[in-house]
């Protein structure tokens, strides 16, 4: 059984916006459509909502659509009669049944077969269904909310996803950026980890070392929360003192950045070139935060490919920390539209973005 995940709400900004964002509107009838990549948090902010709303007395269900073949999946959401398939020797409540009253929570939605979405949007229109197999017509009072890791408007574009279903769900939309974005969020989560499997473990483990929470902090985690709970939960484990220390994590992820330089820096220009255009999106974007750690050290000579214009490399080489923040800012005023999108791109603001990009060495 998949543990539910243990909500705590985090400091950083894009998260407290969240959070006040659903204050705002939780008392509404609206859906909510969560995406973010994979581990990011979603289904804590559907708790979120859950334990904010005027149903918090009423269950919460959730069900992952991308983990049930078509035919399970429809009798997961919505039941199924005894004989209804080989299996169904009896008959089962599904999802919409046993939240009724409260919140389904359905992540991963695009993967939902297409007999799956028009049977789920009838329960929008109508609130009513029947189970598989059956003839009944049920009728439920469910809130829905829908997630998903994936381009959303892009499957309804490909047909993969029904567009009178997307809009039916999207309703209000929040996007949680991936951990690597909001490192503050980080001493909460260690904190809260800690306490979960101190406890489950029997160990006294206080906290961790700032050292080792540093550490932490500058890893890339493209799992997200879920693999941060995983390096906590086998560093409790190895732990042989009060408190967490370096050691205490082998999670190869945390040594990222300097295994990534090492092996980059050795490879030939042209191979680095081949290499990034076979490279995921979300790949290149733990590997250009990784490397950002170390563009602020002069002489660097990383030549990391543009992620904005494929195939155009950034040479740094012999340049000096104004230089490379000079050409950076510039590059990034040519790709984006505005001066807002371009400063927003480097986690900054505009005067600051003006500045390097008008910088000039004195010696010219």
């Amino acid at each position: 059984m998949q543990q539910q995940p243990v909500f705590i709400q985090l400091p950083s900004a894009p998260m407290q916006t969240i959070y006040k964002t659903i204050q705002q509107v939780v008392k509404s009838n609206i859906p909510f459509f969560i995406t973010g990549e994979t581990g990011v948090g979603k289904e804590g902010i559907a708790k979120y909502i859950h334990e904010t709303s005027s149903r918090r007395d009423k269950p919460f269900i959730a069900i992952n659509c991308g983990r049930f073949s078509a035919e399970l999946l429809q009798s997961e959401l919505f039941g199924h009669e005894a004989g209804a398939f080989t299996s169904a020797i009896r008959q089962r409540q599904g999802a919409f049944e046993m939240a009724n009253g409260g919140i389904l929570f359905l992540d991963e939605v695009p993967e939902m077969s297409l007999d799956a979405q028009k049977m789920l949007l009838r329960v929008l229109d109508t609130a009513t269904f029947t189970r598989l197999g059956g003839n009944e017509q049920l009728t439920v009072d469910v809130h829905i909310i829908a997630a998903t890791n994936r381009d959303i408007e892009k499957a309804v574009t490909e047909k993969e996803f029904r567009e009178d279903l997307y809009y039916r769900l999207k309703g209000m939309m929040f996007h949680i950026p991936p951990l690597r974005e909001r490192p503050e969020d980080i001493a909460p989560l260690v904190a809260t980890f800690i306490s979960e499997f101190s406890a489950e473990y029997e160990k006294n483990i206080t906290g961790i070392m700032p050292e080792a929470l540093i550490r932490l902090e500058q890893a890339a985690w493209p799992g997200n929360i879920r693999q941060l709970r995983s390096s906590i939960q086998a560093a409790v484990a190895l732990a042989t003192t009060d408190k967490l220390e370096p050691k205490d994590f082998s999670d190869p992820h945390l040594e990222l950045s300097q295994t990534l330089i090492s092996i980059w820096q050795a490879l030939p220009l042209e191979t680095r070139q081949a290499i990034w255009e076979t490279l995921p999106l979300e790949i290149q974007h733990t590997i250009g935060h990784e490397f950002s750690k170390h563009m602020t050290e002069p002489g660097r000579n990383l030549h990391i490919p543009n992620m904005a214009e494929e195939g155009e490399f950034l040479n740094i080489r012999d340049m000096n920390q104004d230089q490379i923040l000079h050409a950076v800012a510039l590059r990034r005023i040519r790709e984006y539209p505005s001066l807002r999108e371009a400063a927003k791109s480097l986690d900054i603001d505009i005067r600051t973005l003006q500045r390097h990009a008008q910088w000039k060495d004195s010696n010219d």
